[in-house]
């Protein structure tokens, strides 16, 4: 429950004058069955190579996670894991973290406690054939742009992160698919000793679910995705859902607290909420919200080895401007315990 079970090789090698050759290969697998995870890939979270250097910073290439991932994913007492009671799973999705493939990125150094980032992952492909009848051709120049920034003061950390990814992609049948949509964060945490406060907010607008948007990696809106389904259907002639076209929107929101207890163990609490829509017409008004409260505890056995427990509880409904359909009502609820070792 809270990280994903994964295996990989990472090396740097010296190169002189501060400057080092880095690399990263790392698969996410399913302890139980074994299977590779992130689409069956040998090395679905990370497969980069780059350079590093303590006075200009680290540029990398390949699969990688967004800006966003550096500076704003860590911000909240959950992080990104804790399925639900994180903020991927929970009410914020793949705008806190994502990967991208075929991706260049880079991140400065730490300038007097300012650091900042930027990437661009795209695609300029284009396939033609013909079934024997007809010709047909598919294209994708689909390309992300991803930019953010911390700062890192005593007590204080403030961090934004800021996405674009533009769709452009024609299928076999002629068929266009097109949009933008925006990914924008803010988080911030103050550390007053005997506990630490941490804030974040953030928006969606547009797709982050369609077939181009989703294979990109940025596809993802947590928990509510559980309602999403429920609105396939609705537009004439296709299948989409609400979440999965350019009239989607969605705000979230989080707070949460960190306790230390003793030298070894903190408390971990949270509320995550968001609201979302779509302003198509052909989804009846759809608007939803949900809510999320988590507390957990973790327990630091060694450097490497850690205990922890942990309580969820969602609430969430869907509702349209049509008074005669029915409205969706969702509950989850997470109870774990488990230990965490990392090699």
């Amino acid at each position: 429950v809270r990280n994903g079970n994964r295996w990989g090789l990472k090396g740097v090698e010296d190169l002189g004058n501060g400057t080092s050759a880095i690399f990263q290969l790392e698969s996410g697998f399913d302890l139980g069955n074994g299977k590779s995870l992130q689409g069956n890939r040998l090395f679905g979270r990370y497969a980069y190579v780059g350079l590093t250097g303590d006075s200009w910073g680290t540029l990398t290439l390949g699969r990688q996670t967004h800006v966003g991932s550096d500076t704003v994913s860590g911000l909240n007492p959950f992080g990104v894991g804790y399925s639900q009671a994180g903020t991927l799973s929970g009410a914020f999705g793949a705008s806190v973290y994502a990967r991208m493939d075929n991706s260049i990125k880079y991140l400065s150094p730490d300038l007097a406690g300012f650091k900042v980032g930027v990437g661009y992952a795209g695609k300029n492909t284009k396939t033609t054939g013909s079934d024997g009848f007809d010709d047909f051709e598919e294209r994708d120049n689909s390309n992300w742009i991803t930019v953010g920034a911390s700062y890192e003061n005593g007590p204080l950390t403030v961090a934004a992160s800021y996405d674009r990814f533009r769709t452009d992609y024609r299928n076999s049948n002629d068929e266009d698919l097109k949009g933008t949509t925006h990914l924008w964060n803010l988080f911030g945490a103050y550390d007053f000793e005997v506990v630490k406060l941490h804030l974040g907010y953030g928006q969606i607008r547009g797709s982050v679910a369609n077939d181009t948007v989703a294979a990109a990696g940025v596809g993802s809106v947590g928990l509510n995705g559980a309602l999403a389904d429920f609105t396939s259907g609705m537009r004439l002639n296709d299948d989409l859902n609400y979440t999965q076209t350019n009239g989607y929107r969605q705000q979230s929101w989080m707070v949460g607290l960190t306790a230390p207890v003793g030298d070894d163990g903190k408390v971990l609490f949270s509320y995550q909420g968001n609201q979302v829509k779509n302003t198509g017409d052909r989804f009846e008004g759809a608007k939803g919200n949900l809510h999320i409260f988590s507390l957990g505890y973790v327990h630091n056995l060694s450097k490497r080895t850690s205990l922890y427990a942990i309580a969820s509880y969602g609430s969430g409904k869907l509702k349209f401007d049509d008074s005669d359909r029915e409205k969706l009502k969702l509950k989850s609820t997470l109870v774990g315990v488990g230990m965490q070792h990392r090699f």
